[in-house]
């Protein structure tokens, strides 16, 4: 039953799990719910701390700014670095960095957050005048003046890109929030035209930079994530151990396909601590 947590075993996975030396975790659905931080992320967090593995946050929501994120989880008690906050603005900054070197002005469809994280990457943000690129994210500030702007630049061919492809963000709302996938189809509709390029997951690199970043292996990571189509297709893509979490969106009659399963398929964050621990009362 999703939210109960069980007996762990770990299974052909209990190897993998004792070699890991830090946990990417994603944000939305799995370390919290809309406002609400579940029970078991805090406890989480000490153990990781206790047994010596490291961690980071790797989200596609980029409805905040890295300041806000860092700001928003202090309130929630979880004490952090900036840098321990990857977001998918960050993969499409290295994208335009290593594929369009000429880029200067983009034209962003996001929100004020995201701007200011593009904008602190080097890059001047216009609004009106004409870009060299377009990025969308997930705007919840979206209008209609700004969606037809997107559609004018992206309809006279300027480089298009997308920061994630997520169609919905997870909420305990009796609501549905469209996300950076859902603009981008309504801008297909109108221009005719997909993104050049999607730099959130579950494109590897974003998971790849992190692993650099820390000096690790993939070996010894282990993505944790409640989507099936993001985090575990990432994870799996990137060689790491996916854990899957049903208190977002996804749920275990979800995964049907035994090639594509996740490695891990856990409760909640609790199971996984458990499992972490369990690995580590016997040697290597």
């Amino acid at each position: 039953m999703r939210g109960v947590s069980t007996k762990p075993s770990p299974g052909p996975n209990q190897e993998r799990l004792k070699r890991v030396r830090h946990v990417v975790l994603d944000m939305d659905g799995t370390i919290y719910l809309g406002g609400r931080l579940f029970a078991e992320t805090l406890p989480f967090l000490a153990t990781l701390g206790e047994l010596g593995i490291s961690w980071d946050f790797l989200t596609n929501n980029n409805s905040k700014s890295r300041a806000d994120y860092v700001e928003s989880l202090g309130l929630m008690g979880i004490v952090l670095e900036a840098e321990q906050v990857v977001m998918s603005t960050d993969a499409c900054v290295a994208t335009l960095l290593g594929d369009f070197p000429e880029v200067r002005r983009i034209f962003v469809l996001g929100t004020s957050g995201m701007k200011k994280d593009i904008g602190d990457a080097g890059f001047e943000v216009v609004a009106e005048d004409e870009c060299d690129a377009v990025v969308v994210g997930y705007d919840t500030s979206l209008n209609y003046h700004h969606l037809c702007r997107a559609a004018y630049w992206i309809g006279q061919g300027k480089p298009y890109l997308a920061t994630h492809p997520d169609l919905v963000c997870p909420t305990e709302m009796e609501t549905i929030l469209p996300d950076c996938g859902a603009i981008c189809a309504l801008l297909e509709s109108a221009t005719g035209r997909k993104p050049d390029q999607v730099s959130g997951k579950p494109n590897p690199a974003i998971l790849e930079a992190v692993m650099n970043r820390r000096g690790l292996t993939a070996g010894e990571v282990v993505m944790v994530g409640d989507r099936i189509y993001t985090d575990m297709l990432m994870a799996r893509e990137a060689g790491v151990l996916g854990a899957l979490t049903l208190t977002g969106e996804a749920t275990r009659e979800e995964v049907i396909d035994p090639a594509s399963a996740p490695d891990l398929i856990i409760n909640d964050l609790g199971e996984l601590e458990a499992l972490l621990r369990s690995t580590r009362s016997t040697p290597l």
